[in-house]
């Protein structure tokens, strides 16, 4: 499949009448979905941590915990049969007085993020982990059967710094592992090393740093990712460190995340600078009106995509399990904030709206838009110099209006297919109070799998010359 979005104009050869609107997702009515009120938390919970939905249907959550009784982070573990209601399994993989616990990993983790990788052959690997771990704080990797009993890989540490930060990675569609973390301890930039086997890491590169526009007080605590599609997407957590805090780690501030996308993993772009993706309460008595800390990576759903996170009541310099303890009610929660496939940045036309789209081609003649339409949508096929293919003019085209992620666009007397398969062709868009998300060539189960597209970087003449 092939689709455009607009991250940015790099696929878009001209626009009038369009204002380019980043998008937020709407959290959760019922949120917080998960507290901080288990008798033997410290009323601590931080999103070093992971939520995934196996393709069973079960869903499943880590997070970073600390036990009343003792010092040092755990992870924590639970269930869910909907990603809304969410219990804490007991297991005996770490017993207190004799009795069975939720905490599923105690090597003084830092910064732990899993995946369920449905590309792993070998037994007992399906689950992977990265985190800081005991005895030498530095990153290490772990596999699981089940992401409950966990084992070391054949080496640890993998990468020789303390992460002292949430980590994150993924798995690339080449089988390529990649993970963002710290640099060194106490530098808040972020990182990138890739592995081909996920015990052998190339040396970290920064790939996001602070840039000529940023304040002081902005660091970057760390990132969550994915992939999607030819981009790769993040919730880079923004460290807003308070003026008046001149030590030199800077421990008094607040985290709230902004969306970031890459095409090549190195060149990362901050959608809309200093402007949250999930903003934090805006009321003193809200639930996540002290911090917001976005999971390892977002849940996607056929219809929709959960961006998980962890709201607290206070600051950074007050989110610690020794003072949390002595809290009465919970002082953190977990829950998610929902955005519909391909809604991260919205074209607006309020009045005429014009679009001509850079040139591409595709084996599938079918041609479908995400957008959200008060007042219609005609679409145009072109050749590359912008000449109407036959049948798919504007007068043909019928006018496209409501809410969809799928809208097909459809042409007077249906055109014949094969004028545009495998040729330069274009978009040319015209439209009237209407928001668009994103436009696609491809059949009707490509497009499902959302996340699975890509866009030519070369017309197709070119592309045969390469061949």
């Amino acid at each position: 499949m092939i689709k455009i979005l607009f991250f940015d104009y790099k696929h878009i050869e001209i626009v009038e009448g369009f204002k380019r609107k980043p998008e937020s997702p709407e959290k959760y009515s019922g949120n917080p979905t998960f507290i901080s009120d288990h008798p033997l938390e410290a009323n601590w919970i931080s999103f070093y941590g992971s939520v995934i939905r196996r393709p069973d249907g079960l869903w499943q959550m880590w997070y970073t915990t600390a036990i009343r009784t003792r010092k040092g982070p755990v992870v924590g573990y639970a269930e869910s049969e909907d990603g809304i209601k969410w219990e804490r399994v007991e297991k005996d993989v770490m017993t207190i007085n004799g009795r069975k616990t939720h905490f599923v990993f105690d090597r003084e983790p830092h910064g732990p993020a899993i995946i369920y990788d449905e590309k792993e052959t070998r037994k007992n690997w399906k689950y992977k982990m990265m985190c800081g771990a005991s005895p030498s704080g530095r990153i290490s990797v772990f596999h699981s059967a089940d992401g409950i009993y966990w084992f070391d890989c054949l080496k640890n540490p993998v990468i020789g710094t303390n992460p002292d930060c949430p980590v994150s990675f993924l798995r690339l569609p080449s089988g390529k592992y990649v993970a963002y973390h710290r640099p060194c301890l106490g530098d808040r930039r972020i990182a990138r090393s890739e592995s081909w086997d996920f015990l052998n890491w190339s040396e970290a590169k920064i790939v996001i740093d602070q840039s000529p526009e940023d304040p002081p007080q902005i660091q970057f605590y760390g990132m969550g990712a994915a992939t999607y599609g030819n981009y790769e997407i993040g919730t880079l957590w923004i460290y807003h460190t308070d003026v008046s805090d001149t030590g030199f780690w800077k421990m008094h501030g607040y985290q709230e995340p902004e969306f970031v996308y890459t095409r090549t993993g190195y060149a990362w772009h901050r959608l809309a600078r200093n402007s949250p993706f999930i903003p934090r309460g805006k009321d003193k008595n809200d639930w996540d009106c002290g911090q917001i800390q976005p999971a390892s990576t977002p849940v996607f759903l056929e219809d929709e995509i959960r961006f998980y996170y962890v709201g607290t009541r206070t600051k950074h310099e007050d989110t610690y399990p020794e003072f949390l303890s002595t809290l009465k009610e919970p002082a953190c929660g977990i829950g998610y904030a929902r955005l519909k496939p391909d809604r991260f940045v919205g074209l607006v036309a309020q009045d005429k709206g014009v679009l001509i789209t850079r040139p591409f081609w595709t084996d599938k003649p079918q041609f479908f838009i995400n957008a959200k339409i008060k007042g219609f949508i005609k679409v145009e096929i072109t050749d590359i110099s912008g000449k109407p293919v036959e049948g798919f003019d504007l007068e043909n085209s019928i006018p496209i209006n409501g809410d969809s992620i799928y809208h097909q666009c459809r042409w007077k007397n249906n055109p014949d297919p094969s004028k545009v398969v495998n040729k330069d062709i274009r978009f040319r868009i015209q439209a009237n109070d209407a928001i668009i998300y994103s436009l696609m060539a491809g059949s009707d189960k490509d497009i499902v799998r959302y996340r699975d597209f890509g866009i030519n970087h070369f017309t197709f003449e070119r592309e045969k010359i390469f061949l």
